[in-house]
């Protein structure tokens, strides 16, 4: 049964990186919580001490049970105000928070959010690559065959895609999408908000060799590269397969074209054919 006073749950985002950028209203409503979930007490704690908030803190991550979620659905039914904050960024973006969310919906409880810094927004705002449409996609698969197959689903998407990487994977992973996707233009993100941020935009083939050439990679990655991008009927497939065949096979030429333009392998071969049976009636 519930408490005369209402409890709540408030999602709070917390800074990515540089502290300045926590909002009046996530402090006053940290100040103000009876008890502080959040993913690793180490990192939280350091931000409650810099803006000195001594209140409760507990662990509420992806190891978090049903137990967990029941002990907070109890505490709201007393009327205790629950903040859920993650280690950056705004809470449940690539992280199992929905959970919690889903079953205090499922009890009628009070579910609200205190906006703030994002990743991945705060990324594709600095690309300079199409944001009116996105997807955001978390982390790729660490192994090289799910890595592949995950990129083959998603490589017709039109929109603006944004991945979650880790430095030691960035340029593997990079390699993977060029041979999927293809030379795309692409933005890697790098240290946001933070002292060494870096932002680079360019080709995926680019990137590779950049990163590449660098002795060490730090810091957490946001990729944000452009979709696929719908077949431009002035691009003019004869001209460019002609200059192709100078250097290179049929098949070879069907091959480079389709990975680098808009046009299929079966588009690239039967102008090939028809440049062919050109070339005998001549």
């Amino acid at each position: 049964m519930k408490n005369n006073k209402e409890g709540k749950l408030t999602i709070i985002s917390l800074p990515i990186g540089n502290l300045k950028d926590i909002t009046i209203r996530a402090l006053e409503e940290l100040q103000s919580s009876d008890l502080i979930f959040c993913e690793d007490k180490r990192i939280t704690i350091k931000l409650l001490n810099h803006y000195n908030i001594k209140n409760k803190l507990m662990s509420y991550n992806e190891h978090s049970d049903m137990s967990t979620r029941e002990f907070i659905i109890n505490q709201i039914n007393k009327g205790k105000n629950i903040s859920l904050v993650s280690d950056a960024g705004t809470p449940l973006i690539s992280d199992p928070g929905y959970k919690l969310i889903r079953e205090l919906k499922k009890e009628n409880l009070t579910v609200t959010s205190c906006p703030g810094p994002s990743s991945p927004i705060t990324a594709i705002t600095l690309a300079g690559l199409p944001s009116d449409k996105f997807f955001f996609s978390g982390f790729l698969p660490v192994k090289l065959k799910a890595r592949k197959d995950y990129l083959q689903k998603i490589k017709n998407i039109e929109s603006t895609i944004i991945f979650f990487e880790s430095p030691n994977r960035i340029v593997k992973s990079l390699e993977t999408i060029l041979e999927i996707f293809g030379d795309r233009n692409i933005s890697i993100c790098r240290e946001l908000t933070k002292k060494f941020e870096e932002v680079i935009t360019l080709k995926v083939s680019e990137a590779i060799k950049n990163l590449s050439s660098r002795d060490n990679i730090k810091g957490e990655i946001v990729i944000v590269i452009e979709g696929k991008v719908k077949k431009d009927k002035s691009q003019n497939l004869e001209t460019i397969l002609k200059d192709a065949l100078k250097s290179m096979s049929l098949s070879d030429a069907a091959k480079e074209i389709s990975k680098y333009t808009n046009f299929s392998k079966k588009e690239v071969y039967n102008a090939a054919l028809v440049l062919k049976d050109e070339k005998n009636e001549h």
